[in-house]
C-alpha cells in the first residue's frame, strides 16, 4: 500500500521546522517550481512573485512569530531561500492575486461533516477529498505537531508548509476546507495568509479560539472553513475578503464543495469547475439515505462516487484539459475528532487504501 510520508516533529518552532526542511529538502524544492510554473502560466512573473513573497517575511513575523520561526527553520534545514519557502506558505494569496477573473486558481474539494446523530458509532467525522494539481501528491507529508505552546496536532500538509490544511488536534478539533472564487480575491494581498489561520485553527486549545483565527480579521482571498470538535459540533464557515457567512448540519450531515452556498456572495468557482453544483449535494444525499448509520465504510464508499467522471467526487485527469489545468483527488481524507485519528489515501481513494495515523502513537 502507498501510503503519505510520516514525519514527527518536536522541539522549539525553529527545530520543527528545521527538521522538516532536512528531511523533505527534494520535495520542497520540487513543490516550489510546480508552483513558479503555474504563478507564470497565469501572468505572474517570477520576479513578482519573490517581491511578493518577501514582503509577506514581516508580517507573518508580526502576526505570528512561532509560524515565522518555523518557516525560517524549514528554509534553513532545506538550503532553500526563505523568499521560496514564504512563497509556498502563501500560494493561495499570491494565486488569487494572478489568476485573471475567468479563471479558478486554487484547489477543489469536496467536503463533510458528520454529527453523531447522523453516524453509527456516535463520533463525530469530518473529512474531504483534496483535489489539485497531480504533482502536488508527491509532495503531501502528515506531520505530527508536539509543542508546549499549542495543542499537539496531526494533519495533512505540502512540503514547505507549516501550515496543515486538513487535520486534528488533541482537544478534538478538527479541519477540512474548500478553495472558493469571489470577485475581490487578491485585491488585499498583505492579510493575514490562508495557512497560517489553518496553523491557528489546530493550535487552539478551544473551539471558539479556532473559529476566532477564520472571522476575527478580514481575509485576502476566498475559502471555506468545515470546523469541528469530537464532542459532537461541526461549524461550516465561507468566507471572503468582504463578507463571512455559516452553515450548520441539516439532520446531523453537511458537505461543500467549491460555491458559495449562502446568500450574499458572489460565487466563481463554478465559471471553471461546474461540477461544484452538484457534488455536495450529492454526497449529502448518499449520506441522508444511510438513516443515522453512516460508519467509515460507508464514508469510503461514498468519497470514491465517479458520477460525472472524471470530474466527480472522487475526482480523475481529464485527459482532453491541457496538462497544466488538469487535477485530481491527490488525498481522501476522513478525521474521528472522538478518537483524534485521521484516515488518508495517497491519491483517488478509489485506486488506493486508507491508511490511518493517530495522534499519540
Amino acid at each position: 500500500m502507498t501510503s503519505l510520508p510520516y514525519l514527527v516533529l518536536t522541539g522549539s518552532p525553529y527545530e520543527r521546522g528545521l527538521t522538516h526542511g532536512e528531511r523533505f529538502a527534494e520535495e520542497i524544492r520540487a513543490n516550489v517550481g510546480t508552483y513558479l510554473t503555474r504563478f507564470a502560466q497565469h501572468g505572474a512573473t517570477e520576479e513578482a512573485v519573490r517581491r511578493q513573497a518577501s514582503e509577506y517575511v514581516p508580517l507573518v513575523e508580526e502576526w505570528n512569530p512561532d509560524y515565522a520561526s518555523e518557516l525560517r527553520g524549514i528554509a534553513d534545514g532545506s538550503g532553500i531561500p526563505i523568499e521560496e519557502v514564504m512563497l509556498l506558505n502563501v500560494r493561495y494569496e499570491i494565486l488569487y492575486a494572478s489568476y485573471s477573473d475567468q479563471t479558478a486558481g486554487t484547489d477543489g474539494c469536496t467536503s463533510f461533516g458528520l454529527l453523531p446523530m447522523a453516524t453509527a458509532d456516535g463520533r463525530t467525522y469530518i473529512g474531504q477529498n483534496w483535489d489539485w494539481a497531480p504533482p502536488i501528491a508527491d509532495t503531501l507529508l502528515v506531520t505530527e505537531i508536539h509543542q508546549s505552546d499549542g495543542s499537539d496536532h496531526i494533519a495533512i500538509t505540502e512540503a514547505g508548509i507549516v501550515g496543515g490544511k486538513m487535520g486534528v488536534n488533541e482537544q478534538g478539533i478538527g479541519l477540512v476546507i474548500n478553495g472558493l472564487v469571489s470577485p475581490d480575491d487578491g485585491e488585499h494581498p498583505f492579510r493575514k495568509p490562508f495557512h497560517l489561520r489553518c496553523r491557528e485553527i489546530l493550535d487552539a486549545t478551544r473551539y471558539d479560539s479556532a473559529l476566532e483565527s477564520i472571522i476575527a480579521t478580514p481575509h485576502a482571498c476566498s475559502a471555506n472553513y468545515v470546523v469541528g470538535h469530537g464532542d459532537g459540533e461541526v461549524i461550516d464557515i465561507e468566507t471572503s475578503p468582504n463578507r463571512t457567512d455559516y452553515i450548520y448540519p441539516r439532520d446531523g450531515i453537511i458537505t461543500h464543495a467549491n460555491h458559495f452556498m449562502t446568500p450574499g456572495f458572489e460565487s466563481r468557482m463554478e465559471r471553471q469547475l461546474p461540477d461544484t453544483l452538484y457534488r455536495a449535494n450529492r454526497l449529502h444525499r448518499i449520506f441522508e439515505q444511510q438513516d443515522d448509520e453512516i460508519d467509515t465504510q460507508i464514508i469510503k464508499s461514498a468519497l470514491c462516487d465517479h458520477f460525472g467522471r472524471p470530474a466527480s467526487i472522487c475526482r480523475h485527469e481529464d485527459p482532453n484539459s491541457p496538462a497544466e489545468e488538469r487535477s485530481q483527488t491527490d488525498t481522501s481524507v476522513i478525521l474521528d475528532l472522538d478518537e483524534r485519528t485521521l484516515h488518508a489515501t495517497y491519491g483517488p481513494p478509489c485506486d488506493e487504501d486508507y491508511r490511518t495515523y493517530r495522534l499519540g502513537e
